[in-house]
């Protein structure tokens, strides 16, 4: 049943019980010789089922005519407080249906929060993994080259220790140089003297 259907029917529900309450306010108007306000506080009452007792019919047909009127708006009114409650049920209802399909959606988002957060998490761990991976590359590359350095050093104190034993030899060579320099004008002075020798 939707909202307009069952406001229509409580408007209609509501009607026919105010209007038996008015015809029956007339009626013991007419028999009791009460007032209006008297006569629809009398019937209201009884169709409520208070009954204070304040006012009472008096006649036989008053009696007979309350005991009518009595089984007839009775069940109007509890159907229309039936009809009341089950829309005020059909609203809790449809708030708590709402409600519970709200609490649904938010427990699919949490759901999906939490998967996406563990995938993220994997992805993490692989990028930590990576980086572990890498870290280790960097450290041997590191490693590596400390050792070329320590290599290009020893290479270089090898060239220089070897320039320093070419720069010695050749010192060596140019004292041989002098000394054979010198011995060569010894030799040509003993040529000349052993040609003049010769001559005489």
């Amino acid at each position: 049943m939707t909202k307009k259907q069952l406001r229509q029917d409580m408007i209609l529900l509501v009607s026919a019980v105010l209007i038996v309450l008015v015809i029956g306010a007339v009626v013991f108007s007419f028999l009791e010789g009460w007032n209006m306000i008297d006569s629809f506080y009398f019937v209201t009452m009884t169709a409520t089922t208070v009954g204070y007792g304040d006012f009472t019919p008096t006649t036989q047909v008053s009696k007979i005519v309350t005991i009518l009127f009595a089984f007839s708006i009775i069940p109007f009114v509890l159907y229309a407080f039936t009809a009341v409650a089950k829309s005020q049920i059909a609203k809790v209802y449809t708030k708590v249906h709402h409600l519970e399909r709200k609490q649904l959606e938010q427990a699919d988002e949490i759901d999906k929060a939490e998967r996406k957060l563990r995938r993220q998490k994997t992805l993490i761990k692989q990028q930590e993994g990576e980086l572990d991976i890498q870290q280790g590359k960097a450290k041997k590359q590191v490693k590596a080259i400390h050792e070329q350095e320590i290599e290009l050093a020893e290479h270089d104190k090898a060239i220089k220790t070897q320039k320093r034993k070419m720069r010695e030899q050749a010192k060596i060579n140019k004292e041989q140089e002098s000394e054979l320099s010198e011995h060569d004008k010894e030799l040509e002075v003993v040529e000349d003297i052993m040609e003049k020798e010769l001559n005489k």
